[in-house]
């Protein structure tokens, strides 16, 4: 070996230097013989040469690493270049590509593993064992992700055309509808296939849990190592939760498009510029027909139309009575009270059911402004006959995308400023447009429109309520039900009510301060601080004038759900009295403000966590988003461990204890 090892040299005077024995003569002669070492020279003789032997076995233990570390490194690196090729692949949604790297990959792996035998003998050795054992484990690992992404992306080609990625899909000619159909009916044979991806996912987790992250510094040369083997784990342990989530997702996405029996659902337009707790005032509705993937709207009208047959005959909960001015009535529109989408949606269901001559309805989806302006956005604007052309462009007239604007005159504008039947029926028209169009547009664009629609369901702005009790579980299991979950942890979540306050949340942002301490016994207190301000300037709201209202004085019944037993200690900011109450599982805290246009107000919660956090317990944290809200901006205090973010979804967060 030439390479990897530098000639050991002595210095040379220590060759030079005279190690005559003083006094030799004395025992020179025949028989003489030199004194007895002392005790504890002995001692040093016997550590020196026990130094010298392990530094030696060492050299020898270390030269077979070397001489392999070279074609490891090397495979590896190509191992993972390819990897990375497949990733960039994928990402630009073109599966050929993807699948030809990964097929790479999964070459390079094996030549890597066959490379990293060679160190076997380490597992025998006091101390590098664990690092081997881990090697090990991290490269079983990395295969069985690959075979599921191999596995997935087979699964997939088949719809690559509908879906909008680049391959040569099976459902090829004929019209997009055609090929939806196709897609629709044949998704059966997708779900053997995830369960194999779940097997490889679990083989995966079950590897990367058994390397200790702690066993490894938190950094080499500046480049960190113990936080990118806990990423690993995270990542790992999130793809076998979404894959177990989407199995029973594609098991029932057939039946709920509508195959083999038609389905018929309710689709409610929630205004989100008029925030309520499922996401928005429940301001129009239409009823969809969806035959194998085709869907048809059958009618359309505004929501007071169902209110006006559902009549007088219940009296409005308190917080209506409390907070929404002059009115004692319990409407279908203000039925949407409780934050868990289900709970309101079997609220309000159970009062639909009632109306005569209304259709009768598989389930329930509500969207918000924000879908009809992503996918505007995606298709380049939409013309509806008899309404115009509807853009994302600024609207002066409001301050925002025109076709919110456009949308808040026609649906929002005072009754008899206007033609009613226009007021009832846009968002049949609407729908049914934006499905023609999409359907209509090229294939290039339909991942894009697939990508966005994903998006929109995380993000809530799309929910979902079946009847049917095996769809309603896969609904909640892909997270698009809207409920309010049970964490084993810390929970928050905020849900702010406009009752009376025009469209104010149009304008409305909310910044959230969490300060987290905790005390040497595990006391966990919590200092929430919620700012609100209303930038925009006020419009001119008297009915009479015929005029738009959108930026008026917001009138915010606020909630804050917190883990049940949490004790409040200080309330400020509140105009009325903050209460503590249970519902939903949790403890809440309940109060009211109002925030008139260019200014801003805060209100601040101290409480205390009712379970302590015990010594090298992490503090985990899960924050659910509120339907129909974006960019809420949040900052995280624990000890010295700060996170910033925008809630664009929920979010799981987790900090170590100092």
């Amino acid at each position: 070996m030439t390479e990897g090892f530098d000639k050991i040299n002595l210095p040379a005077e220590a060759i030079a230097e005279d190690h005559t024995v003083p006094n030799a003569s004395r025992f020179s002669s025949v028989g003489d013989k030199p004194p007895k070492l002392s005790p504890s020279v002995k001692w040093l003789k016997w550590i020196g040469l026990g130094l010298a032997g392990l530094i030696l076995l060492l050299v020898i233990l270390l030269i077979p690493v070397f001489i392999v570390a070279g074609p490891l490194m090397i495979s590896a690196q190509k191992t993972y270049a390819s990897a990375q090729a497949a990733y960039t692949a994928a990402k630009n949604q073109d599966l050929l590509t993807a699948d030809e790297k990964l097929k790479e990959t999964h070459q390079g792996l094996q030549e890597t593993q066959n490379q990293y035998e060679k160190l076997k003998w380490t597992n025998f050795v006091p101390g590098m064992h664990w690092y081997y054992q881990d090697g090990e484990h991290g490269l079983k690992a990395a295969l069985a992700s690959l075979e599921a992404a191999q596995i997935l992306i087979g699964a997939i080609t088949p719809y690559a055309d509908v879906l909008g990625f680049k391959g040569q899909g099976s459902f090829m000619g004929g019209t997009a509808e055609d090929r939806i159909v196709k897609m629709v009916q044949t998704l059966d044979k997708v779900t053997p296939e995830i369960d194999k991806v779940a097997e490889k996912i679990t083989v995966a987790e079950d590897n990367m849990s058994k390397i200790n992250p702690s066993r490894y510094p938190v950094a080499i040369k500046g480049k960190p190592v113990r936080e990118n083997i806990v990423q690993a784990q995270e990542l790992i342990h999130g793809a076998n939760l979404a894959v177990t989530d989407a199995k029973p997702v594609l098991s029932i996405l057939p039946e709920a498009l509508g195959y083999p029996t038609g389905k018929r659902y309710l689709v409610i337009f929630q205004n989100d510029g008029e925030l309520r707790p499922t996401g928005g005032f429940m301001t129009a509705f239409a009823v969809l027909n969806v035959d194998v993937g085709r869907i048809k709207a059958e009618k359309s009208d505004d929501i007071y139309g169902l209110d006006r047959k559902f009549g007088a005959g219940l009296p409005a909960p308190d917080p209506i009575k409390k907070y929404l001015p002059l009115v004692n009535t319990w409407h279908l529109r203000d039925m949407n009270l409780s934050p868990d989408y289900k709970v309101s949606m079997m609220t309000f269901m159970e009062n639909y059911d009632k109306l005569s001559g209304e259709y009768k309805v598989d389930g329930v989806i509500t969207l918000d402004t924000e879908v009809l302006k992503r996918f505007v956005q995606v298709l380049g604007g939409i013309d509806i006959p008899d309404y115009g052309k509807f853009t994302i462009d600024n609207d002066p007239r409001c301050n925002i995308p025109q076709i919110i604007c456009e949308l808040e005159f026609i649906v929002d504008k005072p009754l008899a400023t206007m033609v009613s039947n226009r007021k009832s029926a846009i968002l049949g028209p609407m729908m049914q447009q934006i499905l023609t169009k999409a359907m209509s547009s090229g294939k290039n664009q339909w991942g894009q429109i697939f990508t966005t629609g994903i998006q929109l369901l995380q993000e809530k702005h799309i929910l979902m309520y079946f009847n049917k009790d095996d769809l309603q579980k896969a609904a909640e299991s892909f997270s698009v039900a809207g409920r309010i979950k049970e964490y084993d942890g810390d929970y928050f979540h905020i849900n702010d009510t406009n009752f009376g306050g025009a469209k104010s949340n149009l304008y409305v942002t909310q910044d959230v301060e969490q300060e987290i301490d905790v005390a040497t016994d595990g006391t966990v207190t919590k200092k929430v601080t919620l700012i609100y301000t209303h930038p925009e300037a006020a419009d001119n709201c008297n009915l009479e004038t015929g005029g738009l209202c959108s930026s008026g004085i917001l009138r915010d019944w606020f909630r804050v759900y917190v883990p049940k037993g949490a004790k409040l200690k200080e309330a400020l900011g509140s105009e009325v009295k903050v209460e503590a109450k249970e519902d939903l599982g949790k403890t809440e805290f309940e109060g009211f403000f109002t925030l008139r246009p260019q200014s801003k107000t805060k209100v601040i919660l101290t409480y205390e966590l009712p379970n302590k956090l015990a010594a090298g317990q992490p503090y985990k944290l899960l924050i659910q988003k509120q339907p129909g809200t974006k960019e809420n901006k949040y900052k995280i205090t624990f000890g010295s461990q700060v996170k910033e973010f925008n809630l664009d979804q929920d979010k799981e967060l987790t900090f170590s204890r100092e």
